[in-house]
């Protein structure tokens, strides 16, 4: 077997692990999804144990366990695995699952290391903290993309957390423009962010949810953007209960697209199977209800819908990170957004500061989103001219912008990095003509609303929208 070559950018952050824990007990590390964390923690693994350290490593599902397994070997290391209907060998290195290593907690040697998997599941008083608590003398390393709980609280020890310090990755926006993820496009219905949806301690109620995107309309709407936006390539599509992911599956294989729905109620055996014909293409359309939304490997996926809204910066950006791993053939990652999660957080490539100490709660989108009344471009709220056709923000469009959303009639519409971070010369998107494009005079507006069935109107709002502009 090859020996495994580490990217420049996760040597340099195993570097930055080792000197953090020469001063902290417990330190967690933060890389975007699909970035190499597997690849980082088999790294770390074979460093202790080649000093005689006794390991443990925690995930919480049968597809982690099996992933950090096959990792672990591939690191010329052979496992004891801490699971149902597996035996402990007495290796000197174990991948347990928490559910299972909860239970046997005084039947295991004590370990010397501790890392965890998807760290940001690790509270005080659940199953990860009992495990963290029962051997306090142990180092910890956390890894995660989303160093935050879903609510939004912070993973360190001022705010309740076990973490003491936090070695930050390389971004999701540097790991695009390297080519070690797939360049994001992002369709988002701007409406959405203002749907009545209520809210259970913190996070939208998913019932009501199911309801609100789970009509006829919404549905056939999901079905629709994907035959002309992302096949024949294939997707995930997030939900939001049991019944919300199986009336989707249903859809898509009404239309002739081949689908399937899983939860944590499929057998492991069947989940297995269905995930992998994502990567062959046996399946065109996965639809998910709280599954594969964490340490889903499928590089070769070409986009995700996103048909569950959340109020989770963190759970948005796990979601939206299934679709971004590279692939041969694989330019760009399709990111169909219903429900507003765009316009609530920001473009998974915006720059976000991560801190141990979490999110005030009135913190919500990173980077608002204002939406182009003539070309349907989505900028950032400061923007005083649209990036994408040149247009001229103004107070008095305010009405103006509202009524002219309303002719998309449910069309998502893309969402572009704003202009305060140029992309070099070669890397820039070609600009889209604007509708009004070569009409100089008012009669020929006139004609071009005429030509293509615009809102009455449209033709003056642009004439008078020109002339403010000249006067400023």
């Amino acid at each position: 077997m090859a020996p495994i070559v580490l990217r420049d950018y996760q040597l340099q952050l195993l570097a930055d692990l080792r000197t953090a824990l020469k001063r902290h007990r417990r330190v967690c590390a933060v890389m975007p999804t699909g970035a190499g964390k597997g690849q980082t923690i088999g790294a770390i693994v074979q460093g202790a144990a080649g000093k005689g350290r006794r390991v443990l490593v925690l995930a919480h599902r049968a597809e982690l366990i099996e992933q950090l397994s096959a990792t672990v070997r591939a690191w010329g290391l052979e496992p004891d695995l801490i699971a149902p209907g597996h035996q402990l060998q007495g290796r000197q290195v174990a991948v347990g699952s928490v559910q299972t290593v909860v239970r046997r907690l005084a039947q295991l040697p004590a370990p010397d290391l501790i890392i965890q998997d998807e760290a940001h599941h690790l509270v005080s008083g659940n199953s990860w903290g009992r495990i963290i608590n029962a051997w306090p003398g142990a180092h910890l390393i956390g890894k995660t993309a989303t160093p935050e709980r879903l609510d939004g609280k912070g993973l360190g020890v001022e705010a309740g957390g076990f973490f003491e310090a936090l070695v930050l990755g390389p971004s999701a926006a540097w790991l695009v423009e390297q080519g070690w993820l797939a360049r994001p496009r992002v369709f988002s219905w701007p409406g959405a962010r203002n749907s009545k949806l209520r809210r259970r301690m913190g996070e939208f109620d998913l019932e009501q949810a199911a309801r609100a995107f789970g009509d006829r309309a919404a549905i056939g709407d999901a079905v629709s953007h994907y035959r002309r936006r992302l096949h024949p390539a294939t997707a995930i599509c997030f939900c939001c209960t049991i019944q919300h992911a199986e009336q989707m599956a249903t859809a898509f294989r009404a239309d002739g697209i081949r689908a399937a729905a899983v939860s944590g109620g499929t057998p492991a055996e069947v989940r297995r199977r269905l995930i992998a014909g994502l990567g062959t293409g046996e399946v065109e359309v996965l639809t998910s209800c709280m599954i594969i939304s964490e340490g889903t490997d499928i590089p070769s996926v070409g986009g995700a819908i996103l048909m569950r809204p959340t109020a989770s910066l963190s759970l948005y950006l796990q979601m939206v990170g299934r679709a971004l791993r590279p692939a041969p053939g694989k330019g760009e990652a399709v990111i169909l957004d219903h429900v507003g999660n765009a316009h609530r957080h920001g473009l998974p490539t915006d720059e976000r500061e991560w801190n141990l100490a979490g999110r005030r709660k009135r913190e919500g989108v990173s980077i608002p989103i204002k939406d182009c009344p003539l070309c349907f471009c989505s900028c950032p709220s400061a923007a005083q001219q649209c990036h994408d056709c040149g247009h001229l923000f103004l107070s008095e469009e305010c009405d103006e912008q509202r009524r002219g959303l309303q002719q998309l009639e449910g069309e998502l519409v893309e969402i572009i990095a704003g202009a305060h971070r140029p992309k070099p010369r070669q890397q820039q998107r070609p600009r889209h003509r604007s509708p009004s494009a070569g009409c100089r005079s008012f009669e020929q507006l006139q004609q071009r609303e005429q030509e293509r069935g615009y809102k009455p109107g449209w033709a003056k709002h642009v004439w008078a929208a020109r002339q403010r502009g000249l006067q400023v």
